[in-house]
């Protein structure tokens, strides 16, 4: 080691260092930390950390942003072009329109209406290049690239590629070693090697080598190699800590199918028929089949006349035509509120206390806090003298098991809901964050599922949850496969 210091004039990283030496490089640690007590070298760490291309992003680099592509294929058309026929023209897949047109809003760069059932994109002039594409091609042209070397002016399209999941960041401690002057020293008069082992055998005790050899020193100050043993995910070693937790609180769990009628999903939930949550951006329609079958004709006519007008309810229900076929279109679930309603109409009698804790389904674009699939976890309570207090001790006492900090609350409004409240917890890094919507079921909910006695109701984006619970920023690193991060994160 110090011979090799002072071919590279008692200078260099480790990584160099060992090169020159011909040692391995767990060999050249050990020997510079030697060294180190000995003071003849000092060790000093610098942590650097590089920007490269995800797959997306690279092919985005190659035939430019899908936002970009829509732009100048409607400009192609005149400044006008159905948005169906754009995803043909431009090779933007369905599932990256919703994105697209998404961040063609967010940029400004056209509108998308609604025109005889179609979207339309309309277009005025071509946008300009965006901070965001040139880093983006910035770091295609380099392969790599040190988050330093970014300019300051392209810092925060670096967060924008970030959040669009079309860059990576890798962190690296890079550990340098210098000769100290007594290092010097000792490598000016001349510096000879000698052989040591560090385990004695039988052989050498046997054939007496072991009188010419020397034992190295052993360490007891050094860390010992890291071990990584199997272990869940950090997500789902969460979700099991919920359920636990839940269950123990003395809640039975059940789940619904993910594919579900417009029925269960909304009608049952008292919302309207032409609610903006059904159009095609706030949920998933199924193409093939389109209908399912509702096997309550008796709840969906009392349901039918909810909507209508009220029904026994003392409501003047929405006022307009409630149509069956609307109520029998299949998409894909969008809350597990449409379980608590299924589990309601076998279960009748109080008390109850359920949860489901699974997967909902939403079109919106993919940035640090939102995602197209994600966990929703949603619980009833329902008893003779609940009131809307229960449900806010329910959802502090919940919050404090899972050591996420304080609550807030603030009054909202949800069709299925009165009243209704939206609670928040505190991120260190986002500031306070949604986690839940929560409220007691109207009558117009319950009536017709013959539920006689109040049901508190909440919803919790538990992706959200989790990044709180776990401390961290983005919610794509809940579904990482990234070893390096997985390893550095404890065991609940």
């Amino acid at each position: 080691m110090l011979n090799a210091l002072e071919r590279i004039q008692g200078k260099g990283t480790i990584d160099q260092v060992a090169r020159e030496s011909g040692l391995q490089l767990s060999a050249a640690m050990r020997a510079a930390l030697s060294l180190q007590s000995q003071k003849l070298l000092t060790i000093s760490e610098r942590k650097r950390t590089f920007v490269t291309l995800t797959e997306e992003g690279m092919s985005y680099a190659e035939v430019k942003v899908p936002e970009r592509r829509l732009v100048e294929a409607a400009l192609g058309a005149g400044g006008e072009s159905d948005v169906g026929e754009l995803s043909r023209k431009t090779h933007v897949s369905e599932s990256m329109m919703t994105i697209a047109i998404g961040w063609i809003r967010r940029k400004g760069w056209g509108e998308v209406t609604k025109r005889n059932g179609q979207l339309v994109l309309s277009v005025a002039r071509e946008p300009d290049k965006t901070a965001d594409e040139s880093l983006l091609r910035i770091i295609y042209e380099k392969k790599r690239l040190e988050i330093d070397q970014i300019p300051n002016e392209l810092k925060e399209a670096l967060a924008v590629l970030k959040g669009r999941n079309l860059v990576e960041l890798d962190e690296r401690t890079e550990r340098s070693i210098e000769l100290t002057g007594s290092g010097f020293e000792v490598v000016g008069k001349g510096v000879k090697t000698t052989e040591e082992i560090t385990a004695l055998t039988s052989d050498l005790i046997a054939n007496g080598t072991w009188r010419n050899i020397r034992l190295r020193e052993y360490d007891i100050s050094a860390s010992p190699p890291e071990l990584y043993p199997a272990k869940k995910h950090v997500f789902v070693e969460f979700i099991d800590e919920a359920k636990r937790v839940l269950t123990a609180m003395g809640f039975e769990e059940y789940e619904g199918p993910f594919v579900e009628t417009e029925f269960w999903n909304f009608d049952v939930l008292f919302q309207a028929q032409d609610h903006p949550a059904r159009e095609i951006h706030d949920s998933y329609r199924v193409k093939n089949p389109r209908l399912g079958e509702i096997e309550l004709h008796d709840l969906a006519k009392r349901v039918k006349h909810t909507h209508e007008n009220g029904w026994t309810t003392k409501s003047t229900g929405w006022g307009y035509k409630w149509k069956y076929d609307v109520a029998r279109r299949l998409v894909l679930r969008t809350q597990t509120t449409a379980v608590s309603v299924r589990y309601l109409s076998t279960h009748r009698k109080p008390p109850i206390k359920m949860y489901c804790l699974s997967k909902v389904f939403r079109p919106d674009v993919l940035d640090a806090q939102h995602a197209m699939e994600f966990y929703q976890l949603d619980g009833i309570v329902g008893d003779k003298g609940i009131t809307l207090r229960h449900l806010l001790g329910f959802l502090r006492e919940f919050a404090a098991v899972l050591g996420l900090g304080e609550v807030k609350f603030r009054p909202h409004y949800f069709p299925f809901t009165e009243p209704s409240v939206e609670s928040y917890v505190r991120h260190p890094k986002l500031g306070w964050v949604e986690f839940v919507g929560s409220g007691v079921f109207r009558p117009e909910v319950l009536r017709p599922l013959g539920v006689d006695f109040p049901v508190i109701a909440w919803g919790i984006g538990f992706d959200r949850l989790a990044m709180i619970a776990l401390g961290i920023d983005d919610i794509r690193e809940l579904y990482s496969r990234r070893l390096d991060w997985l390893r550095t994160k404890p065991v609940r």
